[in-house]
């Protein structure tokens, strides 16, 4: 039960519940898996295998498959050993290595759990024994602060050395001499010399090595090589996610791919309640259909909800797949993209602990709001007419004239209510994350937890979220790794008892909210409610969301190329809603007809008392299972052909069921247990919902590379569903894409500027199912209310269209990847075009039909989209001697769309849309676009009347609006659009910005049409309508006659160009010196501050965030590493 506004979650009962099944939950997972791990630890070091004429690097791939070894080497030393053929039996690793290295110039070092590789020198003359030696000690690590186990420490000129154990740590006998140096080198690091002097302690922090290209490219089913890859990517690192922190993942993959655009939601504003709308390389689907991308999560399909609410410090990499040849093999899901998300592994070493800490304060963003104050607003009602006398009526003249006196007495007495203020508060939230990992390679261990209290600026709204998960990671001798994630979360929304903020923005300074004893009044002068007196009632709208879930992957390496990958998945989860208004709360009452036409003054009467207070309850559950397996095959054929083959399944079923009721009739708030209601809502009774949906598919990719220089990419698959109709239910899906990497070729000489130089394209089909379950069947509902004798009777519910086909789409993709004097300078090349078919989308039928909804899901109309995308980044400042680099990046894409088909039902759907007067409805014409605008053409306003003169079709002019004269007049997809990024870095510190910019998109300003013109003057308004309106014959003005307050009907006036600049994040982080924080225990400290959506210069002057304000966010970042 919740009274007064208080969750459940409060309530110590059930949290301690709530606890106990988190704790039962971990242990259970950690006995299961616990015997498993001590099987692992007691693996012997023997191997067995055969090979016959391979190099000596496929052998190293074979024994770390094959033992619980690390191998560290450089590529170019163990390239030259090649023609090896063995065949040993249960061999120990020391003879294998010996035996396999006999003959070559390479030596081998065991250290803990690693093997190095390295050359094997002649002890020079230079250095001769001595007899005094002395002592060196340090510790190596990564710019993060993580220990590097396995760094060669060696002496500059001598075969003497040694490496550095699982915490990083070394101790190295030297000879006592001058001029020693060491040097420090491994994998993936920049090889770094040190002057010994006089010092016996050296402690150093190694730096990755800048690649020319990222090595791998992650798609969500196989890890493939960027050499050989086709398709349209991109890729984000953590430390990327780390320099830019905004509200939410969605917000900041926005900032950082330019091509991943999030449509402003200009009504909902900074609602943490309120999820953004997005797309990848535009719009695809007519209205509810949906444009969103595909999310996946560590291999498995994920909803926009859960990713919103994730913890943005468990994410390792995004990967955004845009063309038809990266997501092909998700098939009928990939239409509208692909988001691959990986989160961060546990990784080997002894047992570490990272604490993050992000404290943030919010601000409603009020500078689009240009009102009226008290004095202002007074006047625009004596200029609009409101207290002009009425000639032979004097009594309704002195009430009008009382009305103005009261009002203008509280403006002498300097009444001047900022309503804007009164709803908003300066929001803190605070968000946690904890990260405990360590272990030993074949057996690794992590616990994660976060806690975020994300609080809105409007007062009351918010959303709180918790979550811990547990991995355990083993590997078996016999090559199979075994990893396990298990994780609960939960998450608890609770919206403002406020209600709009466009309330607020109308209600009039010159009112008193409070009487003088500080009391709220119920009413305000005109007699109309006062919204503060409404959200100073127990009002409340509460969801909470709670979700189990287990990842089990088996990975077994086969051996000779081969792997086998299993994963299943199980999701359960609980939704609970609420939501109740006070019987005092001015829904329940019916305004009544003004007594006196000419008089601004409102009365209300009360609905009956079985009608008051409103009490909606919901609860739902849902049990999602997905299984896959896949095999691949990835083996290199002499030394010029490279193949690659995958091939899998995938199996799903999501099950959903809902239950919801509506109580009306509480006689007060003391009592809003529904136990308390009189009755169901009116014409209601309690519903119920269900939903089951299954799909399968098979899938396939072969991907061949030739001398590195050469490749092409074959991918299909074959899906089925049932939510289509019995014929329709399967359907295949392909693509095909090759590319030529220039730079890879003879001719191509090696102190060359460029340093990659790579044409690729791409072409597929894929698909889209975005609608609910069903739809392809013909549904009835029971009339539990209508019992004949005892028979239940049912009646049509929703009609099925068996003929329901699978929505395709053709994508084309052409690119060019470029990169100069070793990733100084990098260019990105995409263009691309999409053709949409059979698109999904709900048509009205006739009413005849006696379906209640009155429409049905079918394929209609045809969309393309076609576009381009360039990504220039660079260093123009690099000095690795002073530890700066400064680095830019330039985003800038296009899109278009066009319709070329429409049915018959959208050019019915068209006729209703264009008699739209107050707002541009969608209007749907072949050979137009989807996001264009159509409106009455308008030369202005006339200075002799103060009314608007409109051009008709045939060219003449009329005051009179007629919807058939519409033009198109706009679009509100932009020219062109993008992000602009700079980082510098110096010594620890790191400064980024990130500014998106838009040129060239219309849009239709409803701040003009509503809140200018068209506005009534018995609430406050924008400031132009008392500055800008027409008031005398003659006068040039902008907006129509201010007494003029009627209807505002659709006109190209107020069609304008929004170009706009924003500062979307700016950041600051620093990083304090490992000598600093030693003598605390403590490995890393990086300390930030963020700031979100600074400033903002645009085109249009226009009123942001009318139901819920935009915010500016500041934010402080603690990290800690133990």
């Amino acid at each position: 039960m919740k009274k007064n506004g208080t969750c459940d979650l409060l309530i110590p009962g059930r949290l301690l519940e709530r606890c106990r099944k988190i704790v039962f939950f971990t242990f259970f997972l950690f006995f299961l898996t616990f015997p498993m791990l001590a099987s692992a630890y007691a693996q012997l070091r023997k191997v067995s295998f055969e090979v016959q004429n391979v190099n000596l690097a496929e052998i190293i791939a074979t024994l770390e498959n094959l033992s619980n070894y690390t191998f560290l080497y450089q590529d170019e030393q163990v390239e030259q050993v090649k023609n090896l053929t063995f065949h040993f039996v249960d061999e120990d690793l020391r003879v294998v290595l010996e035996k396999c290295l006999e003959g070559t110039n390479l030596t081998y070092q065991i250290k803990d759990e690693t093997i190095i590789l390295r050359v094997r020198e002649p002890k020079p003359e230079t250095v001769q024994p001595s007899v005094q030696e002395r002592k060196l000690t340090g510790k190596v690590t990564d710019e993060s602060g993580t220990s590097l186990p396995g760094v060669t420490v060696m002496i500059e000129g001598t075969t003497v050395g040694t490496v550095t154990d699982v915490n990083g740590n070394y101790v190295l006998n030297c000879p006592e001499q001058e001029g020693l140096t060491l040097v420090f080198s491994f994998v993936g690091m920049e090889t770094q010399q040190v002057t010994v002097g006089e010092r016996n302690e050296i402690n150093v922090t190694m730096k990755a090595e800048i690649a020319e290209i990222d090595e791998v490219i992650v798609n969500g089913y196989f890890t493939r090589k960027t050499e050989g890859f086709a398709g349209a990517v991109t890729t984000i690192k953590k430390e990327d996610l780390q320099k830019v922190h905004t509200a939410n993942i969605f917000t900041t993959l926005s900032a950082l791919d330019a091509g991943f655009k999030i449509t402003e939601n200009n009504v909902m504003g900074s609602n943490p309640n309120t999820l953004p709308e997005f797309t990848i390389r535009g719009k695809g689907s007519f209205q509810e259909g949906s444009s969103a991308p595909l999310f996946i999560l560590d291999g498995f399909e994920t909803t926009i909800q859960k990713v919103y609410d994730m913890d943005v410090n468990r994410i390792e990499s995004i990967t955004i797949l845009k063309d038809a040849s990266a997501t092909i093999l998700y098939g009928s899901r990939a239409a509208n993209g692909v988001v691959v998300i990986e989160t961060v592994k546990p990784r080997p070493g002894q047992l570490r602990v990272t604490y993050d800490f992000k404290p943030a304060v919010d601000i409603a963003d009020l500078t689009d709001y240009d009102l009226m104050n008290a004095a202002e607003k007074l006047e625009y009602e004596r200029l609009a007419g409101l207290y002009d006398p009425i000639e032979g009526d004097l009594s309704t003249t002195y009430e009008r004239e009382a009305q103005y006196y009261e009002k203008y007495k509280n403006v002498q007495e300097g009444v001047n209510t900022d309503w804007l203020a009164q709803p908003v508060r300066n929001a803190f939230s605070h968000t946690h994350s904890l990260l405990v990992e360590g272990g030993a390679n074949n057996v690794l261990y992590s616990i994660d937890g976060f806690f975020d209290r994300n609080r809105g600026v409007m007062k009351g709204s918010g959303r709180d979220r918790y979550g811990l998960g547990f991995t355990l990671q083993y590997r078996i001798k016999d090559k199979i790794i075994i990893r396990n994630y298990a994780s609960y979360s939960n998450t608890h929304a609770y919206d403002s008892p406020y209600g709009s903020f466009s309330t607020y923005a109308a209600a009039n300074p010159y009112e008193r909210p409070w009487f003088d004893n500080g009391e709220l009044r119920p009413t305000l002068l005109n007699g109309s409610a006062n919204p503060l007196y409404d959200a100073s009632l127990p009002n409340r709208s509460l969801s909470d969301n709670e979700a189990f879930s287990d990842n089990l992957n088996i990975d077994w390496i086969a051996g000779n190329g081969w792997r086998l990958i299993g994963s299943f998945r199980i999701e359960k989860g609980n939704t609970q809603g609420e939501t109740y208004r006070s019987p005092l709360s001015s829904d329940f009452l019916i305004e009544q007809p003004p007594v006196n036409e000419y008089v601004d003054e409102v009365t209300y009467e009360q609905v009956p008392l079985e009608q008051r207070g409103e009490l909606s309850l919901s609860s739902g559950k849902y049990l999602n299972y997905t299984g896959k397996l896949t095999v691949n095959y990835n083996k290199r054929f002499g030394e010029k052909h490279l193949l690659f083959f995958g091939a899998g399944a995938e199996i799903n079923q999501n099950k959903t069921s809902t239950y919801s009721f509506t109580a009306t009739g509480f006689a007060d708030d003391r009592y809003s247990d529904p136990a308390f209601a009189i009755q169901f809502m009116k014409d209601s009774r309690p519903g119920s919902s269900e939903s089951t949906t299954r799909s399968i598919g098979l899938l396939a990719n072969v991907n061949y590379i030739f001398d590195d220089r050469f490749f092409l990419d074959l991918s299909g698959r074959y899906d089925g569903s049932s939510l289509f109709g019995v014929d329709k239910r399967w359907a295949p899906f392909w693509s095909i894409g090759g590319g030529w990497n220039i730079h890879k070729e003879h001719f191509w000489s090696s102190d060359n500027i460029l340093d990659l130089l790579k044409i690729r394209m791409s072409y597929g089909i894929t698909g889209n199912q975005e609608f609910q379950a069903y739809q392809a069947q013909t549904m009835y509902q029971y009339q539990t209310g209508r019992l004949y004798n005892t028979l239940v009777p049912a009646t049509l519910m929703g009609y099925g269209n068996e003929n329901l086909k699978w929505q395709n789409q053709y994508t084309t993709n052409v690119g060019v990847d470029l990169g100069m004097w070793k990733n100084r300078l990098s260019f990105m090349f995409n263009y691309y075009y999409k053709k949409t078919d059979g698109m999904l989308a709900k048509i009205t039928v006739a009413p005849s039909l006696g379906i209640p909804s009155n429409n049905f899901t079918s394929n209609l109309g045809e969309i393309e989209n076609k576009g381009w995308e360039i990504t220039l980044s660079g260093s123009p400042l690099r000095m690795p001697e002073a530890d700066l680099e400064w680095r830019l990046s330039f985003q800038i894409s296009q899109n278009r769309n066009k319709l070329n088909e429409i049915s018959n039902e959208l050019k019915n759907l068209n006729a209703r849309n264009n008699m739209e007067m107050e707002i541009p409805g969608n209007v749907y014409e072949e050979g137009e676009s989807m996001t264009a605008i159509k409106a009455v053409p308008s030369l202005g306003i006339d200075p002799g009347t103060g009314q608007e003169i409109y051009v008709k079709k045939d060219g003449s002019l009329t005051m009179e609006w007629d919807a058939a004269d519409k033009i198109l007049c706009g679009d509100t997809e932009p020219d062109v659009f993008g992000n602009i990024s700079t980082n510098l870095y110096w010594k620890g510190f790191n400064l980024n910005a990130v500014f998106q910019y838009s040129i060239g998109g219309d849009v239709y300003n409803q701040t003009l049409a509503s809140r200018v013109e068209g506005v009534n003057p018995s609430g406050n308004a924008d400031r132009r309508v008392l500055n800008d309106r027409w008031t005398t014959p003659g006068q040039s003005a902008l907006y129509r006659n201010i007494r003029d307050y009627g209807q505002t009907y659709v006109s190209t006036r107020f069609v304008q160009c929004d170009n706009y600049l924003d500062l979307t994040s700016l950041s600051l982080s620093y990083d304090l010196k490992k000598e600093w924080i030693q003598r605390f225990g403590l490995e890393s400290v990086r300390v930030s501050f963020y700031m979100n959506d600074l400033f903002r210069a645009s085109t249009v002057k226009q009123e942001r965030g009318t139901s819920y304000p935009f915010a500016r966010s500041f934010s402080f970042g603690l990290n800690i590493g133990i």
